[in-house]
């Protein structure tokens, strides 16, 4: 659908739409001197909205905090009346639907581009120094079974990101198989696992890349792994209240 006729559905301004196709929260392509807008997209965006998900997303360093906490992680970067804060923001909403989270961490990325690479060198670039997989290129290491075959999406900063393009001779394509999430920092870096000689990204970060997908399978696949993660996190913190009764 044209801007306009997005930003109609969404109830805010043209401007507003430009802003999120530019840093990938909705996805667009540019035919000729007009940009369109998915209409999948859209409705998923206007889901969240409609769905109750408007409490105010994160900044990055507190979106990627909290994918650090809810991984049994320190957020060292956070002070500790801001982890504190953090801390009794994800209690509050444990139960929680996918929208909320997908809402808080709307800010995770400064921009998302698409990118062709031979199907040949992805799994080179995945084995980069540089990047953190996410999204369906993670789904193996969390038992998904998400196939990614001649696909990749992962997280890297804007240095890094210009040095694969020139390394890899990548091609900016609105169907590329190569998805960048760029990261203003190294969060995806600080809150990652290394995983069978592979960098992957917070559990947090692949479930609401996996849901930010086009296809059902993938978004199925992210809603999982979010359940699972809280279910997770829900368990630590009733053994870590436990631990403190007894004691």
């Amino acid at each position: 659908m044209t801007v306009r006729d997005a930003a109609a559905r969404l109830g805010v301004d043209p401007s507003r739409v430009r802003a999120l196709v530019g840093s990938g929260a909705l996805a667009g392509r540019r035919f000729g001197s007009q940009w369109m807008v998915r209409r999948d997209a859209v409705e998923r965006r206007a889901e969240l909205v409609g769905a109750g998900a408007r409490s105010r997303a994160m900044s990055a360093r507190t979106a990627w905090a909290a994918a650090d906490l809810l991984d049994g992680g320190k957020a060292t970067w956070l002070t500790t009346s801001e982890r504190a804060r953090l801390r009794a923001r994800l209690a509050s909403h444990a139960a929680g639907g996918w929208q909320t989270y997908a809402r808080w961490l709307s800010s995770r990325q400064t921009a998302a581009t698409r990118y062709r690479i031979a199907d040949r060198d992805v799994a080179g670039l995945l084995a980069d120094d540089g990047i953190v997989a996410t999204g369906a290129s993670a789904a193996a290491t969390h038992a998904l079974g998400l196939g990614s075959a001649g696909q990749a999406e992962v997280y890297a900063d804007s240095a890094t990101e210009r040095r694969l393009v020139e390394d890899w001779f990548l091609i900016r394509s609105d169907t590329g198989n190569l998805l960048v999430r760029a990261v203003d920092g190294d969060w995806h870096r600080r809150t990652g696992s290394v995983v069978d000689g592979r960098a992957v990204a917070a559990r947090l970060m692949v479930a609401v890349d996996l849901l930010d997908a086009d296809d059902a399978r993938s978004r199925a696949a992210g809603e999982n792994l979010l359940a699972r993660l809280l279910a997770d996190h829900a368990a630590s913190r009733r053994t870590a209240k436990d631990s403190r009764r007894v004691g």
